[in-house]
């Protein structure tokens, strides 16, 4: 436990965070000072008036303990993530693109075995599930082209326009459903594994198919041109 003595009171660190205080110390910003006393009020569970006639070495003192705790990460159980459906991957991969702090809650439903509470456990679980995500494109790059991308260590999904990938993966299950709507759910709840390597098998016959009938264009002129 981290005591933390401000305007002659001693104060006890919490030794973990909640989701609930993470969410709301999230959309402070940490560098501005008039945030520092509601930083340590949502921390302490104490209003934060309390701190706003502290002294600004104090109050840099204590957030910025405050800020180190939240960092940290604790071990926590989570699925097997290569039994997950498409339809999750696909809900996952948004929720990500656009902010994992805006959709946390979605997130640890999908991901995690049973509820967590602490911040250190949630976050552990979502960097996990992050790293097997980025392994899954590499392993599928060709299908989602990104063979040169990839090559490079600080490239990664991440990259990817937030705007474009929602409907970009609609459109890749309607057309794995055949733009059939009856059959939308039963392709988003095939699994990942199955779906991806069917959808690397099709692109690969359609690019061959392609590369052959570009040969036959070229033996067609060829010939013709020899005429």
């Amino acid at each position: 436990m981290i005591k933390l003595k401000l305007n002659h009171r001693t104060f006890k660190l919490p030794k973990r965070y909640t989701i609930a205080q993470w969410k709301e110390l999230i959309k402070l910003d940490m560098e501005e000072p008039s945030n520092w006393p509601k930083i340590l009020g949502i921390a302490l569970n104490r209003h934060w008036y309390e701190f706003a006639k502290c002294d600004e070495d104090s109050l840099i003192l204590g957030c910025s303990l405050i800020i180190h705790e939240m960092g940290k990460r604790k071990q926590s159980k989570h699925i097997d993530f290569t039994k997950i459906t498409l339809g999750q991957f696909v809900d996952l991969d948004i929720w990500l693109v656009n902010g994992s702090e805006k959709h946390i809650d979605e997130i640890l439903d999908t991901i995690t075995v049973k509820p967590i509470k602490y911040i250190d456990e949630a976050l552990w679980v979502i960097d996990e599930y992050s790293n097997f995500r980025i392994s899954t494109y590499r392993s599928y790059s060709g299908l989602f082209g990104l063979n040169d991308r990839m090559e490079q260590e600080d490239i990664d999904p991440e990259e990817f326009n937030p705007n474009k990938i929602s409907m970009g993966w609609y459109k890749v299950i309607v057309d794995l459903a055949d733009n059939d709507l009856l059959k939308l759910d039963p392709t988003t709840e095939q699994p990942l594994y199955k779906a991806l390597t069917f959808m690397s098998l099709r692109k690969e016959r359609a690019l061959e198919e392609n590369k052959r009938q570009l040969n036959q264009r070229r033996q067609y002129d060829l010939s013709r041109n020899r005429k």
